[in-house]
């Protein structure tokens, strides 16, 4: 079978969009927290305490601690790969033959798919065939 892939491009944008905005939370995070705990020589456990107690401030008052805009950021993030996945569509297109049979001269052939209007091979005049069979 064929398969035909079919992309929305506002799904794809959008997906994209989210995915952007997903790491550049993340990348601001950790622009934030790395001078303070690349001394460490713990470094996993020094990034999880120091997301835990540091705040950014955004101003006017909005203030939210890093380990809030971590996860902010990977909920983003996973919604553009969500998005991402779910704009695309996946056809099969079957390569079965049919059996057509023309109105006029009652001759049957073969075609790869049936079609509202097709040329007799027999009688030359453009039909509407039925089908009679469909398969291999």
């Amino acid at each position: 079978m064929k398969r035909i892939i079919r992309r929305r491009k506002s799904g794809y944008a959008l997906g994209f969009a989210f995915c952007f905005v997903g790491l550049i939370v993340l990348f601001a995070v950790l622009w934030n927290a790395w001078p303070n705990v690349s001394d460490s020589p713990d470094v996993f456990s020094a990034l999880g305490s120091y997301l835990l107690t540091k705040q950014f401030d955004f101003g006017g008052g909005v203030s939210l601690k890093l380990i809030d805009l971590t996860i902010i950021g990977v909920g983003v993030l996973a919604l553009g790969f969500f998005v991402l996945a779910l704009s695309r569509q996946i056809f099969s297109v079957s390569g079965e033959n049919v059996l057509l049979k023309c109105p006029y001269c009652k001759n049957h052939w073969k075609a790869r798919r049936a079609s509202g209007y097709a040329e007799c091979p027999h009688c030359r005049q453009f039909v509407q065939p039925t089908v009679k069979k469909i398969g291999k």
